[in-house]
C-alpha cells in the first residue's frame, strides 16, 4: 500500500469516527455541511474528482432515499422550492464525463417555506441573501423556458450535495490535502471546530421542472386592442436527468466510478403525478376591468403523446388568479411538456413596445493564441492553439435568450449579429441585458452542439484544458439596463492576472474587456 493511500485510509477511520460527534454547526432545519455529507457519500477530494473515481453529487440523507428505493420508491431524494430567481445563466466551466455539455445554472432565493432546503453550507453569514442552485445540462431545457433575474420560479430536481467544493484550501497549508481522500488536513480540523472550512452546499441537481412567472410580462389579451400588463406563467418538465442523475443513483448503492455508473444507472426519472401552480394577475385596475385568459399554448418541445392531456386553466375573478393543473402519466421513459398560460385584466395602463437589435460583437481576444491567458492548474500548455477560440455565448434580453452567433472567434474581430427582440413590457419598466458563456477548452465537452435537444459528440474534443474567462455582462447577476439608441456593453475588467472569476473578463484582455456586444434599442 503507498503511503498516499495510507494516509487516506486513516483520514478516513478518524472521519468516521469524528462523524459521530454532535453536530454543532447546523440549525435545526438545515443539515450540517461538516458532517453529513461525509455520511451520504462525498469524498473531499479534488484528484478522485478530476479521476472521476468518485461521486460528484450525492443525494442528501442518502440512507433514507437508499431504504425508499430498495422499497419501491422512485422519487424518494426530490425537492421542490418556490422563490425568486436571483440569477440564471449558462454554466461558465463544468467537469468533463459528469457532463454531456455545460449546465444551466438556477440561483434561487427560497420562500421561508422552503428554508429547510438549504444546507449550513448555503447560509453563509454576512450575504444578502442565502440561495440553492438548481442545475440542468443546456441540451435539458429550451431558451424559452429560461428564467431571468427577479422572476418567480418554482424548480424541482434531486436535492443533492455538491461534493466538487467544500470550501478547501483555505485551512491547508500542505496546499495537498484537498487532493487526499477527505481532506484530511481541513477536514480533521473543521470536524473539531465546524467552521473551519464551509463544507459542501446543497443543490437541486438535476432539475426535472423550471416553472417561472415572468416579471413585467405585458402583451395583448384576447379580443382585445390594446397591450397591456399580462401575467405569464411558463412550465416546463423533463423527465431527462443527465449523466448526473446516474451518478447519485449509482452512488446509492457504492459504483462511484463515473464511467460505471452511466453505464449502469439510468438518467432517467419517472415524472408522472399532479402539477398545480396558482398565477396571480395583481390588483384589478378597475370596477369594470375583465378578466381574460388567453388559449394556453403548448410548445413543440413537448411529447406527441402528451399534447393531448387536459390541462385545467380556471380563472378566479374575486382572487385575481389563474388555477392551472395537469396530471402526467407515470412512463419508463422520459417524458418532456411545455406550456404557457397568460392571463390578465383589461383596462390596464398601456404597455410599451420594445425593439432590442442585436447588432454585432466584437472579439477583443480570443483567449487562445497570443492572448491564451494559460489558467490551467495543473500547468499543461497553450490549451487549443493557436487561433481560432471555441466560444459559447448566450443573451438574454429581458427574459428572451438568444445563443449568439458566435463561436471560432480570433483577436480583433467583429462579428455581425443583427438579432431583434420585439416585446411589450408594462410602462416604466426598462428593457435588460445579460451576457454568459464560456470557452470551450475542456477535454469531451462538446460546445459546437450546445442546444436543447443536442446529441453530444464528444470524441471530437479531446483537448486537456481548463475553460478560460471572456466575463459577463451583468448587474449584481441581473440584466444591465440598456441605453436609448445604439450603444456598446462589454463585461467588467479583470486586474488580477490569476484571478479565474467568471464574472469578470480575462485580465489578459485589459481594460477593453475581450469583447464588447453593440446593442440598439428604440421604442414604440
Amino acid at each position: 500500500m503507498s503511503n498516499l493511500r495510507r494516509r487516506g485510509v486513516a483520514a478516513l477511520t478518524l472521519v468516521l469516527s469524528l462523524a459521530i460527534v454532535p453536530r454543532l454547526g447546523a440549525t435545526a432545519s438545515a443539515p450540517d455541511s461538516h458532517t453529513q455529507p461525509l455520511l451520504d457519500g462525498c469524498q473531499r477530494s479534488q484528484a478522485l474528482l478530476l479521476g472521476v473515481a468518485t461521486p460528484e453529487w450525492v443525494y442528501v440523507d442518502a440512507a433514507s432515499v437508499r431504504a425508499a428505493r430498495l422499497g419501491g420508491d422512485r422519487t424518494a431524494g426530490r425537492r421542490t422550492v418556490e422563490g425568486v430567481a436571483k440569477e440564471a445563466r449558462p454554466a461558465g466551466e463544468d467537469l468533463y464525463l459528469t457532463h454531456n455539455f455545460h449546465d444551466f445554472n438556477l440561483l434561487i432565493e427560497p420562500d421561508p417555506a422552503y428554508a429547510g432546503v438549504l444546507s449550513s453550507g448555503n447560509l453563509q453569514p454576512g450575504e444578502e441573501f442565502n440561495v440553492i442552485e438548481g442545475e440542468w445540462e443546456v441540451s435539458d431545457i429550451p431558451m424559452w423556458a429560461w428564467p431571468a433575474a427577479g422572476d418567480r420560479v418554482r424548480a424541482g430536481g434531486n436535492w443533492s450535495w455538491d461534493c466538487g467544493h467544500w470550501g478547501e484550501g483555505a485551512a491547508d497549508p500542505t496546499r495537498i490535502s484537498p487532493l487526499l481522500p477527505y481532506d484530511p488536513v481541513e477536514t480533521i480540523q473543521d470536524l473539531a471546530a465546524p467552521g473551519v472550512i464551509r463544507g459542501e452546499t446543497t443543490e437541486l441537481h438535476p432539475l426535472f421542472e423550471v416553472s417561472t412567472y415572468r416579471a413585467d410580462a405585458a402583451g395583448v389579451l384576447t379580443g382585445e386592442r390594446r397591450a397591456g400588463r399580462v401575467p405569464r406563467l411558463d412550465v416546463w418538465l423533463n423527465g431527462y436527468g443527465d449523466p448526473a442523475h446516474s451518478i447519485e443513483e449509482c452512488a446509492l448503492f457504492g459504483v462511484n466510478l463515473t464511467v460505471a455508473a452511466r453505464l449502469a444507472c439510468s438518467p432517467v426519472r419517472d415524472l408522472g403525478g399532479h402539477y398545480a401552480y396558482t398565477l396571480p394577475l395583481g390588483p384589478k385596475p378597475s370596477p369594470s376591468s375583465r378578466l381574460i385568459v388567453n388559449p394556453l399554448v403548448i410548445h413543440d418541445e413537448t411529447d406527441a403523446a402528451l399534447r393531448s392531456i387536459p390541462v385545467s386553466v380556471v380563472p378566479d375573478i374575486a382572487a385575481g388568479t389563474v388555477a392551472v393543473s395537469f396530471d402526467l402519466p407515470h412512463a419508463p421513459v422520459p417524458q418532456r411538456f411545455g406550456i404557457t398560460v397568460e392571463g390578465g385584466w383589461t383596462r390596464q395602463p398601456p404597455a410599451v413596445l420594445h425593439r432590442v437589435t442585436l447588432d454585432s460583437i466584437h472579439i477583443q481576444r480570443s483567449l487562445d493564441g497570443a492572448s491564451e491567458p494559460n489558467l490551467n492548474p495543473v500547468g499543461v500548455p497553450g490549451e487549443q492553439t493557436p487561433d481560432p477560440g471555441d466560444w459559447a455565448l448566450y443573451a438574454g434580453v429581458s427574459g428572451h435568450w438568444l445563443r449568439l452567433p458566435v463561436y471560432a472567434v480570433t483577436d480583433d474581430q467583429t462579428i455581425t449579429i443583427g438579432k431583434t427582440f420585439e416585446f411589450w413590457l408594462p410602462p416604466g419598466a426598462i428593457p435588460t441585458l445579460f451576457v454568459s458563456g464560456h470557452e470551450c477548452d475542456e477535454p469531451l465537452m462538446d460546445c459546437r452542439r450546445e442546444a436543447y435537444g443536442a446529441t453530444a459528440q464528444p470524441l471530437e474534443f479531446r483537448e486537456l484544458g481548463f475553460n478560460d474567462r471572456p466575463g459577463r455582462i451583468h448587474d449584481e447577476g441581473a440584466g444591465v439596463p440598456l441605453q436609448p439608441g445604439t450603444a456598446a456593453y462589454r463585461p467588467e475588467p479583470n486586474p488580477d492576472p490569476g484571478s479565474g472569476n467568471e464574472d469578470l473578463s480575462d485580465a489578459v484582455c485589459g481594460p477593453d474587456s475581450c469583447y464588447q456586444l453593440t446593442v440598439t434599442w428604440t421604442t414604440g
